[in-house]
């Protein structure tokens, strides 16, 4: 994700495009980054400066300060912004397919110009800077150089484009769009994990492999006796409808086209052996030729996922692999190991939505008894589960100390209902989330009266389901203005409406503590942790973020122990400070766990002087 650059090119506003070499690309960036007038623009420009400070290390800390400074500019995230505001974000701006953003769909949409390429021409270089590494800038061929400027000319063209657009989110005076700054800082620190990238355990890599070969062939042995499978290996999939459609009968789910699904999902629900076991087959098959080749990859290399700033919730998403939604099956997650030197600290904000949605309520309403429970430091699920009981919160909790067996079953209820009604859930649509995410089974009369006891504890919420639907009354939609950050959702709908308040505001809280985390770790300095204040770097310097979970920070760390609890420590703190940029008025927390290898199932473990250890699996 950082090759070694072959030119840059640049245009300044109102003189001709210009190229030069790496070396003197570097010095004109040390020039534009120490004038505090100048503002840079590019098309995931993320990437450009991994690669020039990779090339130059000594500009990384201006760089930093300059996304700080709200000086960088990115084009990609600017369309996505104006079209998330338009509610066109998911679609290819009306056609229905999913977009890129890149620079080739982008300025079609803006300039109706199809900047595609065929491969074949001698004269497409887009994909082929490489060939010229080592050839002076004054031999190139004519139509590269033309190419390379283009380029340039062509982003600033679609900059000051997108600074007259009519959406709500842009100010045509300053050509700014809202929240482009605070975006733009997290696709930065988002790149640099993508960049250091994350290793992975030969051995595990090999057990792993050799597992899933040995489960794939009882399944496939299962399968053939039941006539599943040709003689030749290949699916028959008229008998798999017909079995499906013999077992769920009128019940049993339909394709787009209206034949007999055969997905996961159906064939589980049949609970017939042979196609349960179908249905697992396909799960591993998809583990093996996914993921055991990247993993095997890692054991050599870095992996290097791709990281996507920004989705429409607001949250970032991942690929190559997704890190965010690694296989629930076991033994994926358990092959990620940190570097030689190294070992992992996770940390994860405390029931992270609960706290953003109460602080929406305050906001809202001005009052919050979820807020009022949360500076009483209750935990939450216990509070509802004990309004579940029917008995105090102090009686709940002593038993839960206790591990009374249905305090845990009510609380992993609670959980389900604290996570799953306020986003708007209806009672068939929890009974189905409850058993998928939390194991909990529920009817729809159950979920119907749990619903009431949820809103009997959190009455604020009666005013917030009335506050989205008063904005869809008489419309199928509405545009919601993202709290604090002022970005705006467009056409969104009942769910995403009462998602998106929270949810949203959980994301952009998460990626300001990111920007500082990444601060800290690469230059030893933020806003947070200034040379005024401290003579020494802060304890997180040298540390590397390899993974975010959406509440969840994933850290390599050093492995002697006193430097991993500092590095820790301030993880959590800046954790805190982040998110109180975004959640001021209600307490956050995060828990910290240090670990050799990314254990799904790893805790917080201490010793008797309360110091942190390394969590060992047992």
């Amino acid at each position: 994700l950082a090759p070694p650059p072959v030119c840059l090119t640049y245009e300044v506003e109102g003189q001709a495009a210009a190229i030069v070499d790496p070396a003197r690309g570097a010095d004109l960036l040390g020039e534009w980054l120490a004038n505090e007038d100048t503002i840079l623009v590019g098309h995931n420009i993320a990437f450009d400066f991994g690669v020039l400070v990779a090339y130059r290390p000594s500009l990384l800390e201006a760089v930093f300060a300059a996304y700080a400074a709200g000086r960088i500019r990115d084009t990609s995230l600017r369309e996505k912004l104006i079209r998330l505001a338009s509610g066109e974000m998911s679609s290819d701006f009306g056609s229905g397919r999913i977009t890129s953003f890149s620079m080739q769909s982008t300025y079609k949409f803006r300039f109706n110009e199809d900047l595609s390429e065929d491969k074949k021409n001698p004269d497409a270089w887009r994909l082929r800077y490489h060939e010229l590494r080592d050839v002076p800038i004054g031999q190139w061929p004519e139509a590269a150089s033309r190419y390379a400027l283009e380029d340039a000319t062509r982003t600033l063209r679609l900059y000051f484009a997108q600074g007259q657009d009519d959406s709500l989110v842009v100010d045509r005076d300053t050509s700014a769009v809202t929240n482009e700054q605070e975006q733009v800082a997290a696709a930065w620190a988002l790149h640099l994990a993508g960049v250091w990238g994350i290793r992975t355990d030969g051995h595990a890599v090999a057990e792993l492999s050799q597992r899933l070969d040995q489960e794939a062939k009882g399944l496939e042995a299962l399968v053939r006796e039941a006539g599943i499978f040709r003689p030749d290996g290949s699916k028959n999939m008229a008998a798999i409808r017909s079995l499906v459609s013999e077992i769920l009968g009128d019940a049993a789910p339909l394709t787009e086209k209206g034949a007999i699904s055969t997905d996961r999902e159906a064939l589980v629900r049949t609970g017939h052996p042979a196609l349960m076991a179908l249905a697992e087959l396909g799960a591993i098959d998809k583990l093996r030729k996914t993921y055991v080749p990247m993993l095997v990859q890692g054991t050599e290399v870095p992996i290097n996922p791709a990281w996507n700033p920004l989705v429409e919730s607001g949250r970032p998403s991942c690929r190559e692999p997704n890190l965010q939604n690694l296989p629930r099956k076991g033994g994926v997650r358990e092959c990620f190991v940190p570097r030689k030197g190294f070992i992992f600290s996770a940390a994860d904000y405390s029931t992270l939505e609960l706290c953003t949605l109460a602080q929406v309520c305050l906001d809202l309403f001005g009052w919050s008894s979820m807020a009022d429970a949360l500076h009483a430091g209750q935990d939450l699920h216990l509070r509802m589960a004990a309004s579940i009981l029917g008995v105090t919160y102090d009686e709940v909790k002593a038993r839960s100390k206790a591990k009374d067996p249905q305090v845990k079953e009510m609380r992993q209820l609670a959980k389900a209902a604290n996570f799953g009604y306020p986003g708007g859930l209806g009672a068939a649509s929890f009974s189905t989330y409850a058993h998928a995410t939390y194991g909990v089974t529920v009817t729809e009369e159950e979920s119907r009266a749990l619903k009431a006891q949820w809103l009997a504890a959190w009455p604020e919420m009666r005013l917030f389901f009335d506050h989205v639907g008063e904005k869809l009354a008489m419309r199928d939609s509405f545009d919601l203005v993202q709290p604090r950050s002022g970005r705006v959702r467009g056409g969104v709908g009942y769910c995403d409406g009462c998602n998106s308040h929270f949810q949203g505001l959980a994301a952009d809280g998460a990626k300001a503590a990111m920007f500082f985390i990444q601060q800290e770790s690469y230059t030893g300095f933020s806003e947070l942790w200034t040379r005024e204040e401290h003579a020494t770097p802060s304890p997180l310097y040298g540390c590397r973020m390899v993974a975010f979970i959406h509440d969840e920070f994933v850290l390599e760390v050093p492995e002697a122990i006193d430097l991993a609890r500092a590095a820790t420590t301030r993880l959590l703190e800046v954790m805190v400070q982040g998110m109180g940029i975004y959640v001021p008025d209600v307490p956050i927390k995060a828990e910290p766990t240090l670990m050799t290898r990314w254990y799904k199932d790893a805790e917080p473990v201490y010793d008797d002087a309360g110091n942190l250890l390394v969590w060992r699996k047992s």
